[in-house]
């Protein structure tokens, strides 16, 4: 498979984007409940307070913001793997230090390194569509699936801007990313060989 798409996922494990697929697991509000207390001396009743909804809205906000941070990086991990070559030499170390940690760092690294020496560079954009089986639920690494289109992107010769390779439309990709102090950043992408995908589902 020598297409964008798998070059990339073998040498730098290639990211994964995608549509939310019904797992914003937002937890529900509680229902306000009262309970009603007779006093012994008085005849008035006493009020417990309804239990406070705060802490679910919170939950769900991190939850919410969480995934809007770990897709943003994913997006600039994806756009770096077609740009990183490009790049001043001086400059390519602090853009893959910005969106990926290890493995993925080392990977990055290499396959610059690869495409500078054999003259090549990645050219088009590439379309995420990712979903989420499961929530974040405040932990330092998450998962989610991208099924990716890479049709309008590959590989070129940079001396002769000729295409090299064209990638595939509804690549299934999973990606493994990690928070860190500065954010999160991405730590591995794997195609899932044999698999298919249909975007946002």
């Amino acid at each position: 498979m020598n297409t964008r798409h798998a070059a990339l996922t073998i040498a730098t494990a290639a990211a994964i984007a995608a549509a939310l697929t019904g797992c914003n697991r937002a937890a529900d509000a509680n229902p306000i409940t009262s309970a009603t207390k007779a006093s012994t001396s008085t005849s008035s009743s006493s009020v417990t307070p309804a239990p406070s909804t705060s802490t679910t809205l919170d939950a769900a906000a991190k939850e919410a913001k969480d995934r809007q941070d770990a897709e943003a990086v994913w997006r600039q991990f994806n756009a770096l793997i077609g740009t990183v070559e490009s790049l001043p030499a001086d400059q390519v170390e602090a853009a893959i230090n910005a969106v990926a940690v290890e493995p993925s760092l080392t990977r990055l690294r290499d396959e610059n390194t690869q495409f500078r020496a054999e003259h090549k560079a990645g050219y088009g954009q590439v379309v995420p569509a990712i979903t989420w089986p499961q929530p974040i639920d405040g932990k330092d690494t998450a998962v989610f699936n991208d099924c990716q289109d890479w049709s309008q992107a590959g590989v070129l010769d940079t001396k002769t801007g000729n295409k090299l390779t064209v990638g595939s439309a509804n690549t299934p990709i999973r990606a493994t990313v990690q928070r860190t102090t500065q954010g999160w950043r991405v730590a591995k992408a794997e195609l899932l060989q044999g698999a298919t995908c249909t975007p946002g589902q």
